[in-house]
């Protein structure tokens, strides 16, 4: 049970990895959620199964939190420019 939730924790992440993890940080709470719902969904039916959605929910909450305090992030802000259009989305880089 354990093991599945930290094996299938390991896949999303690795799923994350490939969006570029600098700019998921930025998204960490709705990703928790989303990923957290996505497990419960997939192991809907027996308490072992939820018990493993939960472990890998935790998994994937703490790497991100640990990874938003300890790395630097890009987040998604709007840039004033003086041509048309006078506002920009950029990303930014933020430091932890």
């Amino acid at each position: 049970m354990i093991f599945a939730g930290v094996i299938s924790a390991l896949g999303i992440l690795f799923l994350l990895f490939k969006f570029g993890i600098r700019r998921v940080i930025s998204f960490d709470i709705p990703i928790d959620i989303g990923t957290t719902a996505l497990l419960m969904f997939l192991f809907a039916g027996t308490f072992g199964g939820m018990m493993a959605a939960m472990v890998g929910g935790l998994f994937i909450s703490v790497v991100l939190f640990a990874m938003k305090a300890t790395m630097t992030r890009e987040e998604l802000c709007v840039i004033k420019t003086k041509s048309f259009p006078y506002r920009k989305l950029r990303w930014v880089e933020v430091s932890p």
